[in-house]
């Protein structure tokens, strides 16, 4: 019988710095990779954020969804405004 305190028994792994690396890549802003600030995060700065915004303004990014089926009728509801 095996005492649970003797040095053969398993030991639980310890989590190490490295199996947190992708925790502080994720702390990098996504503009310029710099370390974030806690003012402004996820960027560094507001001038990170700015452009960030900006993109986002500009149609940079965008969000894929379904296609809107058009109007059945073939004209816009808002033609007559």
């Amino acid at each position: 019988m095996s005492d649970p305190q003797s040095p053969s028994a398993p030991q639980r792994p310890h989590i190490h710095a490295a199996a947190h690396a992708g925790a502080k890549a994720a702390s990098n802003c996504p503009i310029c990779g710099r370390p974030t600030e806690p003012a402004t995060r996820p960027f560094c700065s507001k001038r990170c954020a700015d452009i960030d915004l900006s993109r986002w303004l500009g149609g940079v990014y965008r969000i894929e969804g379904p296609e809107s089926p058009g109007n059945p009728g073939g004209s816009d509801p808002d033609d007559g405004l």
